[in-house]
């Protein structure tokens, strides 16, 4: 069909049906669709076939909606209806959605003043009320991200700072309730006048750069009392779709706690260190797996023959002269497993007056941890025992040629007194005979002393002999106890013997221990009358235990029972005799055969020796 551009009818059906306003007329009580333009037939999701329809029968999920309701009273009453945004559902590709317009019913009326149809104009504005209801919801999830968040988050709005948000992690650090909400900061927090952060975030509202505070101290009110409080923090500008900063969100973690324990942990390394440099005894702490000289005293520079120029190099670098000894290897050993390392009359190879000299020492490295456990540092005492251990030298080997010359003496004079007692025995004067007995008993515990210090020297020299052997065990034992027995009339030794082992040792030196536990039961125990001695198999060792029942061992002396010397003190000290050396003899026999020995003991109830020796 031609179109008639000077026809006034045709130019306005085509403005009509070609306008991109939604537009449609309907007609009568019924609202026939008498004219529905290209756009409202589109919004409709509907073709031309519609027109001439009523339109509650042309889109039947009108039903339920007001828009029939609304048009029937526009169609009573004449008067116009408009409305903005109006959610409106249509059905399109078979699926009802929903729809925003604008749109106005106006009443079209006839000559006769009467209502006969009504146009309706319409805007689709789903797109903008979507956009806007997204918004809406993304700044109410927003605002709850923020209040849930496990940080103190907080909304400042305009260049006044008003808290738009504030979660009560930030509540909390600033020491304020939620009626601070809805106030400038400046009111809500008076107490930041003269500090930086007024400052801080106009800076950041008007340049919009990020500002970044690490550890700020910020003085805070809390319960009306004004706080030194330190915070991570971060003001970061809020911008709107046109990229205007309206505002600045807060981001801050209170690190008080944190930095007061850090200067306090800096004030202990302080006093560590200056009591490590004061120290009267050589000191030095190591750090790192590469065992780097961290702190030296003069005592330790002095030891090492070194100046300063030591400290913060390795200990390799350091003291070259280290290198080949076991020092460096058991430094790393003690920083890699966390575990401390003492030795005792340490051989060393070290510096003095600038010549490499041997000497002795006894030490400590010490590993030094964190609060997770984890080892960060090595820390070293030592002592130059040097003299000592000469002086120890001089007595072991004046104590070993002494021994040995008196050995020879003892034991003529031993011969002597046992001719002597059978002579006068067979002279028939019993007096006489028995005094020298007493005599030769005493010479009995001479040679016994001096058989304990050339076994004493022999130990230390490394010079002890072992005559290894297969034995039965508990026949030994056996023949020691009957031996025993025969030296005493009070005590009674009941014997439970059940390893039934075969034992490959030295038998003398094991006989020597057992005769050592026995002795020293009938020696403690003047009180009780019987000892109890046990053999037995356990975890593939041989057990032997010797119990009394005497004056037993306090708990705090019993770390000192196996070493030399040692002996009973106090009131007891000459209530029995000896030199202290029977345990500590017996204890590196078992320990040269490759055993364990131990005690139990309760102070006035009688001591346990225990050793075990591997089947």
């Amino acid at each position: 069909m031609q179109l008639d551009l000077d026809n006034n009818s045709d130019l306005f059906n085509l403005l009509i049906e070609e306008s991109a306003m939604p537009i449609a007329l309907y007609e009568g009580e019924n609202m026939v669709i008498k004219v529905a333009n290209k756009a409202i037939l589109k919004a409709w999701e509907k073709d031309c076939s519609v027109i001439g329809m009523e339109l509650a029968k042309a889109l039947p999920e009108l039903d339920g909606q007001p828009f029939m309701r609304i048009l029937e009273d526009v169609y009573t009453t004449g008067i116009a209806y408009e409305a903005k945004e109006d959610k409106v559902q249509l059905i399109q590709d078979g699926v009802l959605k929903t729809f925003y317009f604008d749109f106005t019913y106006k009443p079209l009326k006839d000559i006769n003043g009467k209502v006969c149809a009504i146009l309706n104009n319409a805007t689709d504005v789903t797109a903008l009320v979507t956009a806007r209801l997204r918004v809406k919801r993304n700044e109410v999830l927003f605002r709850k991200i923020i209040r849930n968040a496990p940080v103190a988050i907080g909304i400042l709005r305009g260049e006044d700072f008003v808290i738009e948000e504030a979660n009560n992690g930030l509540l909390t650090l600033w020491g304020k309730s939620r009626g601070v909400i809805g106030s400038k900061l400046i009111d809500g927090l008076p107490e930041l006048v003269g500090q930086p952060f007024l400052d801080l975030l106009s800076k950041v509202y008007t340049e919009g750069t990020s500002h970044y505070g690490n550890e700020t101290l910020a003085r805070i009110e809390r319960n009306g009392v004004l706080e030194n409080c330190f915070f991570n923090f971060v003001y970061d500008p809020i911008r709107d779709e046109n990229n205007q900063i309206t505002g600045i969100m807060i981001v801050a973690n209170e690190v008080t706690n944190q930095v007061k324990t850090r200067e306090r942990i800096a004030e202990s390394e302080e006093r560590f260190k200056n009591l490590l440099l004061e120290n009267p005894m050589p000191m030095a702490l190591y750090e790192t797996e590469d065992i780097i000289i961290r702190l030296a005293n003069d005592e330790m520079l002095k030891m090492w023959d070194k100046d300063k120029s030591v400290i913060g190099k390795p200990v390799a670098e350091g003291i070259p002269e280290l290198v080949g000894q076991p020092f460096v290897p058991i430094l790393k050993e003690v920083y890699r497993t966390g575990v401390p390392y003492h030795g005792d009359q340490q051989e060393a190879n070290l510096m003095m007056d600038g010549e490499l000299k041997k000497g002795w020492y006894n030490f400590t490295y010490k590993p030094l941890k964190n609060a997770e456990g984890v080892t960060y540092g090595i820390l070293h005492g030592a002592i130059d025992v040097t003299k000592l251990v000469q002086l120890q030298k001089q007595k072991d080997e004046f104590l070993g040629v002494a021994s040995h010359e008196l050995k020879t003496p003892v034991t003529s004079i031993k011969a002597y007194t046992q001719v002597l007692e059978k002579l006068i025995r067979n002279e028939g004067d019993e007096k006489k005979a028995n005094m020298v007995r007493k005599m030769d008993q005493q010479l009995n515990r001479l040679t016994g002393l001096i058989g304990d210090l050339l076994d004493v020297t022999k130990i230390q020299s490394g010079r002890m002999v072992f005559n290894q052997t297969q034995f039965d065990f508990d026949l030994a034992i056996e023949e020691v106890i009957d031996e025993i027995q025969h030296t005493t009339s009070k005590h009674h030794i009941n014997a439970d013997l059940q390893s039934k082992a075969l034992i490959y040792a030295d038998k003398e030196r094991i006989g020597q221990v057992i005769i050592n536990f026995l002795s020293n039961a009938i020696k403690y125990s003047t009180d009780s009358h019987h000892i109890d001695v046990k053999s037995y198999l356990k975890d593939e060792e041989v057990v032997l235990s010797v119990r009394d029942y005497g004056i037993g061992i306090s708990s705090d002396l019993l770390h000192l029972v196996f070493d030399q010397f040692y002996r009973v003190g106090g009131h007891l000290l000459h209530t029995y005799p000896g030199l202290g050396l029977g345990l500590y003899i017996s204890a590196e026999i078992i320990k040269s055969e490759g055993g364990r020995i131990w005690v139990e003991s309760d102070e006035g109830a009688g001591s346990t020796f225990y050793f075990a020796l591997k089947v």
